[in-house]
């Protein structure tokens, strides 16, 4: 009797899972996330995914630990384009496979030079652009197995989860 093999193919999946778990080896004492996509006026991603920056939020915060209290750096994350093969207008599906912002750390407030000088720690110690792209294509795969392509939500989590995890790895660099 044969097996029927089923497989999703997606190399997001593979990005998000590469590496080792990160969760609570690394503390930050504050995260923010927003979306600012007003550069493109047609811009439709909120339309589909209003809660894409709560997402990415709670996707980095379950990779650490967040201390307000803590000597940390703090970072904002700024979601700066969602598109679909380069284009900012989604389709009526809502579909998209590239994710583009900018990560910007924070001396924390508690940390000794922010105290020291009595400053509210709002001193950026480094920002940089992260830009991600899903894709998928028509693997190879043997006769008896099935292909299943990946789904608009798997490659809203995949982008979401493989985002988060490239900014946690990030964090001490």
């Amino acid at each position: 009797m044969n097996l029927l093999k089923t497989t999703v193919i997606c190399s997001a999946f593979v990005l998000a899972a590469a590496g080792p778990s990160t969760a609570l080896e690394k503390t930050l004492s504050g995260l923010e996330v927003k979306s600012t996509l007003s550069a493109y006026e047609e811009n439709n991603v909120l339309k589909f995914w209003p809660t894409l920056d709560e997402d990415l939020a709670t996707a980095i915060a379950s990779k650490l630990t967040i201390d307000d209290t803590a000597d940390a750096p703090r970072i904002s994350v700024e979601i700066n384009n969602v598109a679909i093969n380069g284009n900012p207008v989604l389709t009526d599906s809502g579909e998209f496979n590239q994710l583009e912002g900018t990560v910007t750390t924070y001396e924390g407030s508690n940390s000794p030079s922010a105290v020291a000088k009595g400053s509210s720690g709002d001193a950026q110690i480094g920002s940089y652009a992260l830009r991600m792209q899903a894709v998928s294509g028509e693997p190879q795969v043997p006769d008896d197995w099935v292909t299943v392509a990946p789904s608009q939500d798997d490659f809203y989590n995949a982008l979401i989860d493989a985002y988060a995890t490239r900014i946690v790895e990030r964090i001490d660099e």
